[in-house]
């Protein structure tokens, strides 16, 4: 049994426990339900142990580690501006849509306030900072303080500059410096998948809170998160296709046939380092791309690019907010985007990806982050969608890279 079977059914019955302890309105049941949701509280706090150290390492490993040599210089930076460009473009329009699309989501008033009054929310936000304190705290006076506070925004932005920084100094001094944070990625990635071994039980703990706390309505909402997440990538994915008709004057069947055998293996295994095989062929055979974007650019896309990460956080965050009956301030929409930009970088290679690091964009939203544990437990399907995005996306940044290679080939053919 796969481990994603074993967090559904595990979910599954957490939920199914928490609703007979509901049911019944016996005191006793009720408390000793509340302590069991502390053991999933205690699994949840376990992952976000290992949050920073992850992400401010494949943020080194993955600016500073890369080469830099001055024949891939022009490539890498096209590579980046895409990724960039991108990221942020999904990220603005789901942010920009997603509030209006969980406004409808059929869940019970009264059992989102009490969820709520249950979560690690304020119970009234905080006033939304001015435009001068919002400029003014993206650079940290201090880095190690925004790390031990949670300051995910800015400890972002110094780990990027430090890392930038890093990716310049003489390589014999810099190399040491990556095996150092390569090391520390390794670590956490072990330590990480012995945590979400343990995800069967800890989402049981936390479905056994959430039911009672919400009752039955919370399987009518878990649903519809899951419908909407899943149509919100197949939909960003088919946006891809007329991109890259414009950008690499690619024919979208030539696309579409480069794509598919990468697409299929991604949504039957869940991994894009499995479809790496097939985006290969597909990128050299199909496309008839340069060794240039086949060797490197595509590589690279593997290592730093998931394209669904901005869409699938940020309709996870506005879900939560919905679950949880949490406004979240049109103000925090830019700490939004950019946060889920930026820990989009740092998904690959962690067991479970996304809903793992979903934390920091939670934090930047002000909702409660036991909230990912539901997440976890609901993710194989998004994630089969989500990884068909990020190869799709892979796919599509090489061919716009290496167009300007296929007019000399095809002279020469």
């Amino acid at each position: 049994m796969s481990a994603g079977t074993r967090a559904i059914l595990g979910l599954a019955a957490g939920l199914a426990a928490g609703a007979a302890v509901a049911a019944s309105g016996q005191p006793t049941l009720l408390k000793i339900g509340s302590a069991v949701e502390v053991g999933g509280k205690l699994w949840i706090n376990a992952i976000l142990m290992t949050i920073v150290p992850l992400v401010v390492a494949k943020l080194v490993v993955s600016i500073a580690g890369q080469d830099a040599s001055p024949s891939l210089g022009r490539a890498g930076w096209r590579a980046v501006a895409l990724f960039v460009a991108l990221l942020a473009t999904t990220a603005a329009v789901t942010a920009a849509l997603m509030p209006a699309v969980f406004a409808r989501l059929p869940i019970d008033a009264v059992a989102s306030a009490s969820r709520h009054a249950a979560a690690s929310v304020p119970s009234a936000p905080a006033a939304p900072p001015s435009v001068v304190q919002s400029v003014l705290g993206l650079v940290p006076s201090n880095a190690i303080r925004a790390a031990a506070d949670g300051a995910i925004v800015p400890l972002l932005v110094f780990t990027v500059a430090f890392a930038l920084a890093a990716s310049r100094i003489p390589p014999d001094l810099r190399r040491p410096l990556v095996t150092l944070f390569r090391a520390v990625d390794a670590t956490i990635t072990v330590l990480l998948h012995w945590i979400v071994a343990m995800a069967p039980y800890g989402v049981f703990a936390l479905g056994v809170g959430l039911a009672i706390s919400v009752g039955g309505a919370v399987i009518v909402a878990l649903v519809g998160y899951i419908v909407v997440s899943s149509a919100a990538l197949v939909v960003f994915t088919a946006l891809l296709y007329p991109v890259v008709r414009l950008a690499a004057h690619t024919p979208l069947g030539q696309f579409a046939r480069a794509c598919a055998p990468a697409q299929t293996v991604a949504f039957g295994t869940h991994s894009s380092l499995a479809s790496l095989p097939a985006m290969l062929d597909g990128a050299e055979s199909r496309l008839g791309l340069s060794g240039t974007a086949t060797g490197f650019v595509l590589p690279l896309s593997l290592a730093v690019f998931k394209y669904s990460g901005p869409i699938w956080f940020i309709t996870a965050t506005y879900f939560v907010g919905r679950l949880y009956d949490v406004t979240i301030d049109p103000s925090r929409a830019v700490a939004i985007v950019v946060v889920s930009v930026v820990t989009s970088l740092a998904i690959g290679g962690v067991p479970s990806g996304a809903a793992v690091v979903v934390a920091p964009v939670l934090a930047a939203a002000g909702l409660p982050v036991e909230a990912m544990g539901v997440l976890l437990a609901v993710d194989p399907i998004p994630n089969a969608f989500r990884t068909v995005a990020n190869v799709t996306g892979m796919m599509a940044v090489t061919a716009m890279v290496g167009a300007g290679a296929l007019p000399q080939r095809a002279k020469e053919s």
